[in-house]
Formats: C-alpha cells, sequence, structure tokens
C-alpha cells in the first residue's frame, strides 16, 4: 500500500473488498491495480492485479494521474473512481450497464452482443453501418471471428496457443487480444473492404460476451503520415553530430543517434529513463531546478554514461510545442576535447604553485624545522617545527641571528657558539655549518637534544638576491636516549658478564695451581658450577629478548595443569632457596590452560627469584593461585624491598632498574621483567604490580583457562 496506510489498514480494506460481491479494485494515481476482489477476477478471467485498468476498459490515458472523483463509461460498464481517506488509492466500483439501452444509443461505437456459444446475437446502428449490415438480416451462426482478416486471426491464435501451450477457444483469443496494447485489428465489411479498429472485449454475466469495436482507419492514416514525417525529422536529427533528446518533465521521449554515441547506450534502452540519469549525481539537483524552471539558457554541467564513466557536455535547452504537448528539447555538445585542452593550460598555469604547495606540505609534515633566508638573514620560509623552536610569531618579521639570540632556554655559551657559527656563514666565511645543542624543558625532566645546519642556496636567476641559505633543526632526542641505552647496555653486560666469569677464572686458578682439600675442591667446584649456570641464565636471557624483538620467539602450546606445574616448580627452586621458604595457597582444581609449559615454568622462577633477591631481610614469601570462571591467577607475594611508585611505568622494560642505591647493590640486567612480560601477553594475559617502599611487593599474572571442552570436565 502507500506509504500513508499502514499494513493493518490495508488488511482491513482488502477484507472488506474480498466480502463484496461486485467487482471492485484498488488502483494508484497513474490507473495501476493494487489490488482486485475475487467477483472482479471471476468476472474478468484473470489472476493477476498487477496490470494497469486500461487493459480492461476503454480508458482514455489522459484521465490520469487522477487527482479526484471521477465518473466514466466505458462500455458495457460505468466506473466510478473515488479516492481513499489516508492512502494514495482510489476506489474503482464497475457497474453493469443497460444493454437495451446501449445498443439503442448513438454512440459512435460499433455494439455487438453475443450468447454463450459466441454467436451474434445482437448489435447496435453504429456496427450495422461500420460492417455494412441490415439490421433486418439473420444473425443466426454468425460470430465476431467472420468480421476479422482470417489470416490475422489465425497467425495470433498460433502464437497465444505457443505461449500457452494448449488450444484455446475463439473468443479467448478475442478476449486475450481485447485487454492489452494489442488490441487493434483488421476488419473487413460485407462489401470486401477492410479497416483498422480498436476492440474491447469483455465476458457478460449471462455468459456471453460484449464487443466493443472503434473505427481507428483515419488514425492510422495520421499515425502513416506522422510516421512519414518523423523519419525525415530522424534523417536530419541523426546527421548532426550534437544529442537531441526530447524529454517530458525529465522522461526521455526520444533522442537521436548522436545521443547514443555520447551516452555509450542504445536509444531503446534511454526512452523512459529520467534524463538525470544521464547526469553526474553531483549536478542532478541543479540541472533538475533548471527543467522546473523552463530554463533556456545554455549551460555546461557532467554527464554520465551507461558504463558509469563521466562526459563533459554542454547542454543548449528549449521547450516546444507538439500535439498540443509541451516537450523540452535538449541539445548536447560533447566538450571533453575542448575541456581537456583547458585543463591542460590550467594544469601548465598551475604546475609551479601546485609544486610549490607540495614542497611546504612536506615541509610542514616534517618534524625537523625548515628555515629558508635571504642573504642577511632575513626569513623567507619557515615549517611549524622551526617556528615552535625559534617562537617566531606568525606575522613579526626577523632575522635569524635575531631570533638565535631570543631562543629560550639555551645556556650563553652554547647561545654565543651558535650565533657566531651563523654570523660567519652570513658573512661568507663558511659555505655550511653544522652544530649541535640541549635545551632544558623547564616542565620536563628530560633534556631535549638538537642538530643546527645550514647550507647556502645559489640563486642566480632571482632578480631579488643573489643567494640565500637553508638552515635546519634535527630534534635528535630519541638518538640520545638510544645511546645512552646502549650505553647502559654495554655497562650493563659487561658488568653482568665479569662477575661470574671473574668468579669461574678465581676458583679454576685455585683449583689448578693449588692443592685444596677434598671439602674446598667440592665447594670450589658448586661455585664454579652455580656461577657457570648464571651466566647462562644471563645468556639465555639476551638471546630471548632478541628473539622476542625480532617475532622469530617460538611457542609449543599444550594442555596441562597450572598447579601441578606450580608445585613441580616450587620443590626444584626450593631446594636452592636456603634463605627463604616458600609458602604456597592452593585449590585442589588442576586449573587447566593451554599453553606453552616450558616458557610459563619461566616466568614463575623468575617471579620466584625476584621476590627471594628483593627480600633479603625477610624468611619467606607466598604464592596463591585462584582460578575464577574463565581465568587462572598466580599471586607471587614478597615482603621486602618494594617498589617506588615513579618506577611502575618502565619496571616491564628492558634494562631497567630501579634507581635506588639498595637495589643497586642486588645486581641484575633489567630483562627478567621485560622478558615475563612478553611470554605472558603473548600467551593473550596480563602481568600486573602493586608495591610500597619497604613493605614488599606483589606480581600477578592472569592467563586464560583453556577453553576446549574435554577440560571441563576434569
Amino acid at each position: 500500500m502507500a506509504e500513508h496506510s499502514s499494513p493493518s489498514s490495508s488488511r482491513v480494506i482488502h477484507a472488506t473488498l474480498r466480502a463484496l460481491e461486485e467487482p471492485v479494485v484498488l488502483v494508484d494515481r497513474l490507473g495501476m491495480i493494487d489490488f482486485a476482489n475475487p467477483a472482479f477476477h471471476k468476472q474478468f478471467l484473470t489472476a493477476s492485479a498487477d496490470v494497469s485498468l486500461t487493459s480492461f476498459f476503454s480508458i482514455e490515458e489522459t484521465l490520469f494521474p487522477l487527482s479526484r472523483q471521477v465518473r466514466i463509461v466505458s462500455p458495457p460498464y460505468a466506473l466510478t473512481f473515488s479516492p481513499v481517506e489516508q492512502t494514495d488509492f482510489y476506489l474503482v466500483t464497475i457497474k453493469s450497464l443497460d444493454l437495451r439501452q446501449l445498443l439503442n444509443s448513438t454512440i459512435d461505437a460499433a455494439l455487438l452482443v453475443t450468447d454463450s456459444d459466441f454467436f451474434i446475437t445482437s448489435m447496435n446502428e453504429t456496427a450495422s453501418t461500420l460492417f455494412g449490415f441490415d439490421l433486418t438480416y439473420p444473425l443466426d451462426h454468425v460470430t465476431p471471428i467472420a468480421l476479422h482478416d482470417a489470416d490475422e486471426f489465425q497467425l495470433r491464435k498460433q502464437h497465444l496457443e505457443q505461449l500457452n501451450l494448449k488450444n484455446l477457444a475463439d473468443e479467448d483469443i478475442l478476449l486475450l487480444h481485447g485487454r492489452d496494447t494489442e488490441n487493434e485489428w483488421t476488419y473487413h465489411r460485407k462489401d470486401g473492404s477492410r479497416f483498422q479498429g480498436r476492440l474491447y472485449m469483455t465476458r457478460l454475466e449471462s455468459g456471453g460476451f460484449f464487443l466493443f469495436i472503434t473505427d481507428i482507419s483515419s488514425q492510422k492514416q495520421v499515425e502513416t503520415h506522422l510516421a512519414k514525417s518523423e523519419r525525415r525529422f530522424r534523417l536530419i536529427a541523426e546527421s548532426v553530430l550534437e544529442a537531441v533528446i526530447f524529454h517530458d518533465q525529465g522522461v526521455i521521449l526520444d533522442a537521436n543517434r548522436a545521443a547514443e554515441i555520447i551516452f555509450r547506450t542504445k536509444l531503446e534502452l534511454m526512452k523512459g529513463h529520467q534524463i538525470l540519469d544521464f547526469i553526474h549525481p553531483e549536478f542532478q539537483e541543479s540541472v533538475m531546478r533548471r527543467i522546473a524552471a523552463h530554463y533556456e539558457e545554455p549551460y555546461e554541467v557532467i554527464g554520465q554514461r551507461a558504463d558509469g564513466t563521466s562526459v563533459e557536455i554542454e547542454v543548449f535547452p528549449r521547450e516546444i510545442t507538439y500535439d498540443k504537448t509541451r516537450m523540452r528539447v535538449a541539445v548536447v555538445r560533447d566538450i571533453s576535447e575542448r575541456k581537456k585542452i583547458e585543463k591542460m593550460l590550467e594544469r601548465e598555469k598551475n604546475a609551479i604553485m601546485r609544486q610549490r604547495d607540495i614542497t611546504q606540505s612536506i615541509l610542514q609534515a616534517s618534524n625537523e624545522g625548515f628555515l629558508l633566508t635571504e642573504e642577511d638573514g632575513s626569513f623567507i620560509y619557515m615549517n611549524v617545527k622551526a617556528r615552535k623552536l625559534l617562537d617566531v610569531p606568525g606575522i613579526a618579521p626577523s632575522k635569524i641571528q635575531e631570533r638565535i639570540s631570543m631562543i629560550p632556554n639555551l645556556d650563553l655559551a652554547t647561545r654565543y657558539a651558535m650565533l657566531q657559527q651563523v654570523e660567519e656563514l652570513l658573512a661568507g666565511k663558511h659555505s655550511e655549518i653544522s652544530f649541535r645543542f640541549m635545551l632544558q624543558q623547564p616542565d620536563e625532566s628530560s633534556n631535549h637534544y638538537f642538530e643546527f645546519y645550514a647550507t647556502s642556496i645559489k640563486k642566480e636567476r632571482s632578480r631579488f638576491s643573489r643567494h640565500g641559505f637553508l638552515f635546519v633543526f634535527r630534534d635528535r632526542t630519541e638518538e640520545q636516549k638510544m645511546d645512552q641505552v646502549k650505553d647502559e647496555l654495554v655497562s650493563t653486560v659487561s658488568h653482568e658478564l665479569r662477575t661470574p666469569l671473574a668468579s669461574i677464572l678465581g676458583f679454576m686458578e685455585l683449583l689448578r695451581y693449588r692443592q685444596p682439600t677434598q671439602e674446598k675442591t667440592t665447594r670450589y667446584i658448586q661455585i664454579v658450577h652455580e656461577e657457570a649456570k648464571r651466566l647462562t641464565t644471563l645468556l639465555d636471557d639476551f638471546l630471548d629478548i632478541q628473539r622476542m624483538e625480532g617475532g622469530k620467539q617460538d611457542y609449543v602450546f599444550k594442555a596441562f595443569s597450572l598447579r601441578q606445574l606450580l608445585l613441580e616448580t616450587i620443590e626444584t627452586f626450593g631446594e636452592h632457596a636456603e634463605t627463604h621458604t616458600i609458602q604456597v595457597q592452593l585449590e585442589d582444581d588442576p586449573v587447566m590452560i593451554f599453553a606453552d609449559e616450558n616458557k610459563i615454568k619461566q616466568v614463575i622462577i623468575n617471579l620466584l627469584s625476584n621476590a627471594i633477591k628483593y627480600s633479603p631481610s625477610c624468611d619467606h614469601i607466598d604464592v596463591h593461585l585462584k582460578k575464577t570462571a574463565d581465568q587462572a591467577s598466580l599471586t607471587v607475594i614478597d615482603y621486602g624491598l618494594g617498589i617506588p611508585q615513579n618506577a611502575f611505568d618502565k619496571l616491564f622494560t628492558k634494562f631497567y632498574r630501579v634507581d635506588n642505591s639498595a637495589i643497586r647493590k642486588i645486581g641484575g640486567t633489567g630483562l627478567g621483567l621485560a622478558i615475563c612480560k612478553e611470554i605472558i601477553e603473548s600467551h593473550g594475559g596480563a602481568i600486573s604490580v602493586e608495591s610500597e617502599l619497604n613493605q614488599g611487593s606483589t606480581f600477578t599474572i592472569v592467563l586464560d583457562l583453556d577453553p576446549r571442552k574435554e577440560f571441563e570436565k576434569l
């Protein structure tokens, strides 16, 4: 139904119409049937309602679109169109007219009535005159088929029977052709002459048929004459290079061959389409406004071909009157080539400006500060980074040497040395300079490091100056930090490697050059073994962190009990933890997870080792294992030195160690927690810390339980 009626109201209307015994239909404003009740289907022998009302009745197309209540006569019926409230539809009631009155009327059409056997029983005076029959002539055993051209009738009958795959009665042939656009037939009179007629035929309640035939011979002559005129016009239209398109309120009626070429489609596919279908969507609204306002001035617009490509066109609109109907003609010229030349010239004209804009965009987006100056140091151009560094207002004219004197947070010695080099460059003593300096930001804890270099630029073609200078400020703060990290790495590695190696070398010399007792020999060998293990662990940590950073760390996932792994690890680890006891709080559940068992064990050992190492004044640590609905939580608690709050953000980064004298004495590479974090997060888990100075630390890892069904019952 229409957008103004709800589905529920539509059902009520349809149910009401089905209950009526007389034929009724619902049509839209254009006469298309939306719903027909059973009485209509039965009387007019149709199973589908998705057709036009004009297929069943003689109705002038000028009646549509409907705008009010209308009553028309379409023999042998009278039709009343009544608007249905709150919808866009009209209710059409169909009443049968009195056949006797119709036959005696002066209507200018042939009216024939047959019985159920399709024999003519009566006709009006117009039919008698048209076909040459005397009204007193006996019509027994004469059917309407006898009035039709026999060859034409047989051809149509053969065609319909092939479509329907069955034999059809003669009356069915006429009935079917009396309800569509093929209702024009060739008739012959009693004297043998012929004429063209249009047939409307319907079944009567009595079982007979009613035929309504109009003579369209004169109309056909006019159409033939118009067809010849049209052919002449089309020959003229096809000879021009511009597209000629006829349209009515934007609906294409006709076009010439040039239109097919410009829009790359067939004329048959253009007819009936909106002219806006061949206009680029961006311009459709403006074109529609021109059509609605009867605009007749030429304009340029982007067209859209049937294949989706665009074409630049110039439109010359005109409005004409044809057959008492106002329609518009659009002469369309393809101006793509002309526009290409214009665009090429425009591109050449703007090439330098675009190149300048691109260069400026690159310079503005750069992380380096760029300044271009005249030979005396006056600013020509500077990007955002340089402006921020030199604190130069947007409209303030200045010189590079003046702004260097005003760089904030630059110490006097550096300022003097930099200014001296710039002055020498401007004076021509150097062709280029390079200088490094540091700025202490008052609102930041770390320094900013910069490299400043400049070079002269020759501009022989410039009429304003002989040359200029390019100054570049490069922020090398991150490079400085990497240098510091590298230095710290070398220092840490050197220290951590030197300690176990020194121990191994010292005790091996004692064993080689002295004769220690058996007890000392055993102890020396044990120390060498422990230091070798320490050295191996240290090298493994470096290799692990290298593989992790390179994305080459391999994990072997399998299902195992985290509870069992924890107990085995504590049992093995506890044999070497002489100073601390490990207190364990566990659940009875096996806590099944799907992970790399060796890597998880490495994390547990690392956390246990740190807990013991950083709680030298305590004698125990606590380990808790808990299970929730879908996660396992492992917590290691020590009661030692603790960690300051400001170290939490960097605690899990490589080579980081808390800047605390008590912790520094213990030693370490700062890799353990970074490796733990990488392993746990690679398993989709998380690691966190809670700590206070001198109150101890709590490290917690969280891992997902094994989601596979076979472990739900364990």
